[in-house]
């Protein structure tokens, strides 16, 4: 079945130019918009969107201040979603890096962890955050629902955990493929 076309605003579009200018590539603009990702191209090409054209500030002169209340945590979910998404579009290269990242992130916070309390597990520690945590509406089956990593991520780390164990997978890209979907 094929798409239909789709119309948009010179509202969207402009705050598509604006999110592409700002730094974001060009297939994750056209998610966020849900636009056809040649008639973004086109429309970038004809109207000259062009992220070489942007006067960036001299180094030194970034204000660095709006990461102020950005933390440790923020940053190790941050890399870990990057991770599912690079994973989900099947760039294996971007994916590699993002995990790399995020399970340096994740040692750090360990580190700082294990750090500011010294002698407990890390399950411990958990409890202890846990219980200080303001108590919020969910229930504690919602808590345990949206604290589980996404199922697209666990079918990944089953299929590195496979490579990792075996080297190279068995057979070829398909059987490998086959052989690492989750069941339904």
């Amino acid at each position: 079945m094929s798409q239909t076309y789709r119309i948009r605003s010179i509202s969207v579009w402009a705050q598509a130019r604006d999110d592409y200018l700002s730094g974001l590539t060009a297939e994750t603009v056209c998610r966020r918009h849900d636009l056809g990702l040649s008639a973004f191209r086109r429309r970038a090409r004809k109207y000259g969107w062009r992220r070489s054209d942007e006067i960036l500030p001299p180094p030194g002169e970034v204000d660095r201040s709006i990461y102020d209340d950005v933390t440790l945590d923020d940053q190790v979910e941050t890399a870990q979603l990057r991770f599912v998404e690079a994973l989900e579009v099947g760039k294996a290269t971007e994916a590699r890096r993002w995990r790399r990242l995020w399970l340096e992130l994740r040692e750090a916070s360990d580190a700082l962890d294990a750090e500011m309390f010294p002698g407990m597990t890390p399950m411990q520690i958990q409890a202890l955050l846990a219980a200080e945590a303001p108590e919020d509406d969910e229930t504690e089956a919602e808590a345990l629902w949206l604290a589980a990593p996404p199922l697209a991520l666990k079918v990944h780390q089953t299929a590195l955990e496979k490579i990792s164990s075996e080297g190279q997978p068995a057979g070829d890209a398909a059987t490998f493929r086959n052989s690492t979907r989750a069941a339904p």
